[in-house]
């Protein structure tokens, strides 16, 4: 059995409900575990929700979980994870998905760090016009984190993981029951009160933010103490974090985050309005010359004066017949000449343009190498712009995707974004048990994971060294994920007994049975019998380490 999916409820060559074979685990979380599936009968790769099996007899649980795939499979979205199916199999529930190949919002924010305030607009627009089309059907999804938008490798944004959301008519969720991550919580959600969209909207703030600053406008020792922070403290001003920042940009988040529900935006569509305000601002009024007249126009003016150029005199006039200077004919002249020089101009500059200038095509660059990628469009006289991603089935050094696409026409000198592969973005965890902390913490950034330390005391394990991990050594992770590693404090601590009036052999037998080391120490009895103790140090109830020494006295007689 692969250690990818050890934990599921079946075997993995047997097919969930004889149609998706489990091929890895992608993630978790607190209800329900997803993998990556094959779809046997469309011969597609899906991705695969399944409650926990101990979850599954708690009724308001299934339910849950049922109003999910019901949730999502209502909404046809291009920003939105399709449902596929829904089903049941033993104890467990399952929710059949689109698969989605790429990272999390906040695994490529804790890759790069904060976005440039374009991509944080682009992404948050595409959030917009998933949450407007669920609030649309009156779903409130209520979980909106930077761990629910998904980005494929073609940078499309999708949402995910309906499993809290709310729909028009159910009452599963009553007032006084906080859900949500503590992170993302608008403060109605902290304070227990109802959700409805003005909540989305205030947890897409925090994900604005977090785009923005590459860290939380909130954080705490537990997740009380960040939910308290949401309900009653001002967020900071991201230009703390990153100076610089659009003073406008910073506006619409402050604006999202406001704690009151009516102050925010109160649709999605007014969100996103705001945000192309900021990011296309409407232009100011310029002077604009005249539009040049059409070639016909021109054609036609200058024949005419062509014409009335070959006309000559019919007859011989005398001095006293002839007309006065023709000033008006000789400024429309004037004029017929201007114009002919503009069409003139006008027809040059478009055969300069579209007939003589070069350009080029854009070539087809994906599965290239990089140096060979780069050669290939200097040759043709277009400028690389090389970026660095991770990705699944691309060897590191290749081109896993461009911009624009290849054949595209383009003009000379023009910029095309290559991305090359950095390597696989989903990797096995490395087994730090064994280790000292930092060389654990070590070993996993070289993977490009992030490490969170933890300290628990260990029978086996001596102080220091690492001796359990989650997730376990060799499960699929993506970089950036975090494990959890615990570092062993030493044996744990344990009650000295209380062996006074006891005979000493038996004394020192319950001492020695705890692991402790026991000295002697005779004294007058005082009225006790030989070899009863009367006294210990330390006294009973004491918690020591296995090893420590504890002192009993022995009266002599």
């Amino acid at each position: 059995m692969t250690p990818d999916i050890e934990n599921t409820p079946l075997h993995p060559d047997s097919p969930l409900d004889g149609r998706y074979l489990l091929r890895q685990r992608l993630g978790g979380g607190g209800m329900a575990d997803v993998y990556l599936a094959e779809d046997l009968t469309l011969r597609r790769p899906v991705a695969v929700k399944i409650l926990k099996a101990q979850l599954a007899a708690d009724p308001d649980l299934v339910e849950r979980f049922r109003i999910e795939a019901q949730a999502a499979a209502q909404l046809n979205h291009p920003n939105i994870v399709a449902v596929f199916d829904r089903g049941a199999t033993g104890s467990s529930a399952y929710i059949v998905m689109e698969y989605v190949c790429g990272e999390t919002l906040k695994q490529r924010v804790r890759r790069t760090g904060p976005l440039a305030p374009e991509q944080a607009i682009r992404t948050t627009l595409a959030v917009l016009a998933a949450l407007e089309a669920a609030h649309g059907r009156h779903i409130v999804h209520r979980d909106v984190t930077s761990a629910n938008v998904l980005i494929d490798d073609a940078d499309r944004v999708k949402v995910a993981d309906f499993g809290i959301a709310r729909l028009g008519g159910s009452t599963l969720t009553r007032t006084g029951t906080m859900l949500g991550t503590s992170a993302y919580l608008s403060p109605e959600q902290a304070q227990g009160h109802r959700a409805d969209e003005r909540s989305d909207l205030y947890s897409l703030g925090v994900v604005l933010f977090e785009m923005l600053t590459g860290r939380l406008p909130f954080t705490g020792d537990s997740d009380v103490a960040v939910a308290v922070q949401h309900a009653s403290s001002a967020p900071p001003d991201p230009r703390s974090f990153v100076p610089g920042l659009p003073e406008a940009l910073v506006a619409v988040a402050a604006k999202a985050l406001n704690k009151e529900p009516g102050a925010r935006y109160q649709t999605a569509a007014e969100f996103a309005a705001a945000l192309r305000l900021v990011r296309a601002p409407e232009p100011a009024l310029v002077a604009t010359a005249p539009p040049v007249p059409p070639p016909l126009a021109v054609t036609a003016v200058a024949a005419e004066a062509a014409t009335l150029a070959d006309v000559g005199p019919t007859r011989q006039m005398r001095a006293d017949e002839r007309p006065a200077p023709p000033r008006r004919r000789r400024r429309r002249r004037w004029i017929v000449l201007l114009l002919v020089a503009i069409g003139v101009a006008v027809a040059v500059w478009a055969v300069a343009t579209f007939v003589l200038g070069a350009g080029a095509r854009v070539p087809a660059l994906a599965g290239r190498t990089q140096q060979d990628a780069v050669a290939a469009l200097t040759r043709v006289g277009l400028k690389p712009a090389v970026h660095e991603v991770w990705a699944d089935g691309v060897d590191a050094g290749d081109v896993v995707r461009q911009r624009p696409a290849a054949g595209a026409a383009v003009d000379d000198g023009v910029k095309v974004d290559i991305w090359v592969s950095r390597g696989p973005l989903h990797v096995p965890a490395p087994d730090v048990t064994g280790l000292s902390a930092k060389a654990a913490a070590a070993a996993l950034e070289q993977q490009v994971l992030t490490g969170r330390r933890r300290k628990a005391a260990s029978e086996s394990a001596p102080e220091g060294e690492v001796f359990r991990q989650r997730p376990a050594a060799g499960a699929v992770v993506a970089r950036g994920d975090t494990v959890t590693f615990w570092v062993s404090t030493g044996p744990p601590l344990i009650a000295v007994p209380d062996v006074v009036g006891l005979l000493s052999t038996d004394a020192i037998g319950k001492l020695d049975a705890k692991g402790f080391v026991v000295n002697v120490d005779l004294v007058l009895g005082w009225g006790a019998s030989p070899g009863d103790v009367v006294a210990q140090d330390p006294v009973a109830g004491t918690r020591l380490r296995p090893g420590d020494e504890v002192v009993i006295d022995v009266a002599i007689f």
